[in-house]
């Protein structure tokens, strides 16, 4: 006699795992550097998501921290990693030649992923026969610092603000996944690039040499903790204005950066100055607000960040203007 509990679920049952079947396989990729402190939460989320379990791997690679980041990965079930060459992108690269996935997706140790994130990711693949990578929409984490607050408040990180561009369109590595096969086809990250550029140079790549589109997933979304602080914020930027001149560099054939370019940067760097001061004087004399006030100021940090970070890039390069 058959178990009641079989004759009265079996068939739904095996009709989930027949639609489970038809799931591709995802590999989730996150590099980590003494990421103890937020990675947790990221690893929790992604114990919720809405995917079948026995269609993804989480692999976490560990970009040798020295905090307690190994013992929290040894409590979660996931496939951890080790690259002791030190940067994002040779993480991100050690995990996608571990990756048993059909899609690889990428996300952050300070990112928390919705229930829904990588069905939505999935879902984006299937818009057209053409789309070879797909990303999703970051959002701010809820904001507790001027800073954090500054960069919710330019949508920062969101790939609607990228992918549109002239030059170089792109998303971010915090919520994007490509077909295995282009990793095949084009390659695997630039470990040349600094930290800001290698995303950039990768979807460059990726169009180039794949004739693909990417894919906007707008409920596809994760939530990124922001910079908390002033100074993380420029050393953020200082890598990001390195990534900038490093892909100028790379394809200097296809574009221009001169002296106009590089008096166009400062007159708007002085204007930036010239906002700060303003409104310091008006949040003095009480006609500027403190959010306004902290905007420009965050506006100026970020641009004075991006300015020495990308001629630090140039003059190492032997490329002698600023």
């Amino acid at each position: 006699m058959r178990d009641p509990d079989v004759q009265a679920h079996g068939p739904a049952s095996g009709n989930r795992r027949d639609a489970n079947d038809r799931c591709p396989f995802v590999s989730v990729v996150i590099p980590v550097l003494n990421g103890e402190e937020h990675l947790g939460s990221c690893l929790d989320a992604l114990r919720h998501i809405d995917y079948p379990a026995e269609r993804h791997e989480i692999l976490v690679v560990d970009n040798g921290s020295t905090d307690g980041t190994a013992e929290l990965l040894s409590r979660y079930p996931v496939r951890a990693l080790h690259e002791r060459r030190r940067g994002t992108s040779r993480a991100r690269n050690r995990g996608i030649t571990a990756a048993r996935g059909d899609i690889i997706a990428f996300t952050d140790a300070d990112c928390v992923p919705t229930t829904g994130w990588l069905r939505e990711i999935v879902r984006g693949f299937g818009a057209s026969e053409d789309v070879g990578g797909v990303a999703g929409e970051i959002l701010p984490y809820p904001p507790t610092t001027p800073a954090e607050r500054y960069a919710a408040r330019i949508r920062h990180l969101s790939p609607g603000r990228y992918m549109s561009r002239e030059v170089f369109p792109f998303a971010v590595t915090a919520n994007l996944a490509f077909r295995r096969e282009v990793f095949e086809e084009v390659g695997l990250l630039d470990v040349d690039s600094p930290q800001g550029g290698e995303s950039t140079d990768f979807c460059t790549r990726f169009f180039r040499g794949t004739g693909q589109r990417l894919e906007l997933a707008p409920r596809a979304i994760v939530f990124h903790r922001h910079r908390s602080t002033a100074w993380e914020l420029f050393k953020q930027q200082w890598g990001y204005g390195r990534g900038h001149a490093y892909l100028y560099l790379k394809y200097r054939d296809e574009t221009s950066w001169g002296w106009r370019e590089t008096l166009k940067v400062y007159r708007d760097l002085a204007g930036s100055a010239l906002l700060v001061s303003r409104s310091a004087l008006g949040y003095v004399a009480g006609g500027t607000k403190r959010d306004d006030l902290d905007f420009e100021y965050f506006e100026l940090i970020k641009k004075t960040a991006l300015r020495l970070g990308f001629a630090r890039e140039a003059l190492s390069r032997g490329r002698f203007y600023l």
